[in-house]
């Protein structure tokens, strides 16, 4: 926690005096387990919302939640209150001096994360703070993070204690915010969609960087392409146990129609490749594999026709049961980090086959200078043939900054500038119109990423898989 020094005018020269003193005597700092109060760390969480407003870096806000298990009664049991002052002493002693810790209730803190924390590293610290009271303590944690979320104080107050009762609702110790919760409609969103609409599959096009091409189909749910929707790969948290046979239902019926319409294609003589998003709050649910691969076998679709895409950071805390099930019958693997820090994820959670990469390319916005996104893209593709993988650059919006991409080594993208969201009935006649790969300027100068310097490919060059 930062270290305040405050200066205080007497009658002689300027005294300092002890910060935690001053606090205690205005009644900022609660004296039973030395965190300050609510209110000075809201007054911190206005100052980093505003930092991040003028170019700042990004940061995380957690919100804490405890509950005493229950346990046998003893002269050995400490008392509710013993263990929360516990708990606040191990906060400040793991917490970096650049992080801030504050009593929010009686059983509730806030933590203020700064650096731009991925949420990997969030999540192995949600897993450090509960190690320690297993057994005595139930802990749980939301988090939400700015700019991601919300650039508003108070919006992003909301949405990380939105996030504590969805870890709370999914028994895991840490959730990302998710802005549908746990299949209940948020405030100012609509309700979710009827099963069978919501079962209509829409296409968005990724593009082969290197070749031109039509590299595969994305399945989405009809116009949810781009959005945090049920079947983008965004969740954390899990949902209620009676809504999962609905979502693995929904799920399942949006592959069975984009089957059944690309089956039609191949007879027409279009064979395209598909991939599918898995929801990450399904990861852990043991009827899905069984259920999708049943669908492959009955629209005689090939497994390695199909790409299943799970989110790296979803992968980490509900496990690779399912995809390693499916990858063992032969459907290859998309890892999609999100802009969440892909490489730690994949240190922590990697299954033990991976086809691809994929990365939010406009994350690299965040970055400050021409040289530390090219470094990043790099890494990526270095990552990536070290695997044998492809790597997929997502959000892509302009044609310079897919050329500017291509340049860099990246094997394929998607957004705007490679396609848009197509109904099935319009997907034979949108390729049979591509007469070929659409052109940029020769050098990738002048998009959003590349500012003025165009990457070379020779660091990034090797066998590209297919």
């Amino acid at each position: 926690m930062n270290q305040l020094r405050i200066v205080v005018m007497e009658d002689g020269p300027l005294q300092e005096q002890d910060h935690d003193a001053t606090l205690r005597h205005l009644g900022l700092i609660d004296a039973r387990t030395g965190l300050p109060h609510r209110d000075l760390l809201l007054d911190r969480l206005g100052q980093a919302v505003a930092s991040v407003s003028r170019g700042g870096a990004a940061f995380a806000l957690m919100c804490i939640g405890l509950s005493v298990l229950p346990g046998p009664p003893g002269p050995s049991r400490a008392e509710p209150e013993a263990l929360r002052d516990e708990f606040a002493h191990q906060l400040l002693a793991m917490s970096r001096h650049t992080d801030s810790f504050a009593l929010s209730g009686p059983d509730e803190f806030l933590a203020l994360i700064p650096g731009n924390p991925s949420v990997g590293g969030l999540m192995a610290m949600g897993q450090k703070i509960a190690a320690g009271f297993a057994g005595r303590l139930q802990v749980h944690i939301g988090v939400a993070l700015c700019p991601r979320h919300a650039a508003d104080a108070g919006v992003l107050l909301q949405q990380a204690c939105a996030a504590l009762e969805q870890a709370r609702a999914a028994q895991v110790i840490t959730a990302l915010y998710e802005p549908r919760g746990l299949g209940t409609a948020v405030r100012g969103e609509a309700a979710p969609e009827p099963e069978d609409a919501a079962c209509t599959p829409g296409f968005v096009p990724v593009i082969d960087l290197q070749e031109g091409g039509l590299l595969r189909l994305q399945i989405v749910a009809a116009g949810a392409a781009g959005a945090h929707s049920d079947f983008a790969p965004t969740s954390i948290g899990s949902p209620p146990r009676q809504d999962r046979s609905q979502q693995v239902r929904q799920l399942l019926g949006t592959l069975d129609r984009a089957l059944q319409a690309a089956s039609d294609w191949r007879r027409q003589g279009l064979k395209l490749r598909l991939s599918l998003p898995l929801p990450g709050r399904l990861l852990d649910e043991p009827t899905l594999a069984p259920a999708l691969l049943a669908l492959l076998d009955r629209h005689r679709w090939p497994a390695p026709d199909l790409t299943v895409e799970a989110r790296s950071a979803a992968i980490m805390q509900r496990g690779a049961e399912v995809i390693e099930a499916l990858s063992s019958a032969g459907v290859p693997l998309s890892i999609d980090d999100e802009g969440d820090g892909m490489a730690l994820h994949l240190a922590m959670a990697a299954p033990a086959s991976v086809a691809e990469l994929k990365f939010d390319s406009t994350s690299l916005g965040l970055l400050r200078s021409e040289a530390q996104r090219i470094a990043v893209v790099r890494a990526l593709v270095a990552l990536a043939r070290g695997w044998q993988a492809r790597v997929v650059a997502t959000g892509v919006d302009d044609l310079l900054t897919r050329a500017w991409l291509a340049e860099l080594g990246c094997d394929a993208a998607q957004g705007p500038a490679c396609g848009r969201e197509l109904p099935a009935d319009q997907v034979p006649a949108w390729c049979a119109g591509r007469s070929g790969p659409a052109q940029a300027p020769a050098s990738a100068a002048g998009s959003r990423l590349a500012s003025g310097q165009s990457g070379a490919t020779s660091a990034a060059e090797g066998s590209r898989p297919r």
